[in-house]
């Protein structure tokens, strides 16, 4: 997404333009015709042992800015006012990444955080091996940071291998 801010001034940009530091994923469009666009650094993190339903996040829709929550168990999330329910595609991404990435865990050592960002991706049982699970949904998965030969390691479906063209890093 372009930050476009010449000619409405510094308040107004900081207000409808994405921040220079947010990692920000494009998930298409909205049911209105409209981008949207979710800042995945805003992801809040529940870790194991949070018992909060609702989970903290930034998107955009269009140039709009929008501090929401999520409610994961009920499918929903709270913006500007009303509740939501996906109607698009892109919403549904949107929720999906929102549910999965709550559960990263900032004290993990030796693990790191990707995005299954075109499902449907196979996770196999070693490189170039047999697939033991298919991702369908646009997902925050944990990997193992080396790669080897442009497969991670990661523990989806028990434990397996993604190829790196399946994911992208999430923050």
């Amino acid at each position: 997404m372009k930050n476009v801010c010449f000619g409405i001034g510094v308040a107004l940009c900081a207000l409808f333009a994405p921040s220079a530091n947010a990692e920000m994923y494009d998930l298409g469009k909205a049911s209105t015709g409209q981008s949207i666009t979710l800042d995945g650094s805003s992801v809040s993190m529940n870790g194991p042992r949070s018992m909060s339903a609702w989970v903290g996040f930034t998107y955009y829709l269009g140039r709009t800015r929008f501090a929401a929550e999520a409610h994961c168990s009920l499918g929903e999330w709270y913006s500007g006012g009303s509740t939501h329910r996906p109607q698009s595609q892109a919403t549904r991404n949107m929720l999906s990444i929102v549910c999965s990435a709550r559960w990263r865990d900032p004290n993990a050592e030796d693990t790191g955080y990707m995005l299954v960002f075109d499902p449907p991706s196979n996770v196999r049982d070693r490189p170039n091996g047999t697939v033991i699970g298919t991702v369908t949904d646009m997902i925050v998965i944990n990997v193992y940071p080396e790669s080897q030969n442009g497969w991670f390691s990661t523990s989806q479906f028990g434990g397996g291998w993604i190829h790196e063209s399946q994911v992208r890093p999430f923050y």
